[in-house]
């Protein structure tokens, strides 16, 4: 079983429960909610992963906004190109005209 898999079971009743009556249900993977913006009813897609490497701590201003400025920021790895990823490239490049 995934990384997050049990976590997002937990977090899908969580959401259905939130939403009550205007939560639709689970498609390809994503949950979906009804919404209202300027009168018109709205589908909204949510997508739930598992990061890798979380963002930290998120404080809440408000009931529902999100400060991230005091949260740790996110760094990715530096990958480096290997000579035969270089020369992949530079075939593929070659092959396309590029």
């Amino acid at each position: 079983m995934a990384r997050g898999s049990v976590a997002k079971v937990e977090v899908k009743s969580r959401i259905s429960s939130a939403f009550g009556k205007d939560y639709i249900g689970e498609y390809d993977g994503k949950l979906y909610v009804w919404a209202t913006e300027n009168g018109e009813r709205l589908q909204i897609a949510i997508s739930m992963t598992c990061p890798k490497n979380p963002v930290g701590d998120v404080s809440t201003v408000g009931s529902n906004a999100m400060n991230f400025e005091d949260s740790a920021p996110v760094v990715q790895e530096k990958k480096e190109i290997t000579e035969d990823e270089k020369k992949h490239i530079a075939d593929l490049m070659k092959r396309l005209g590029l």
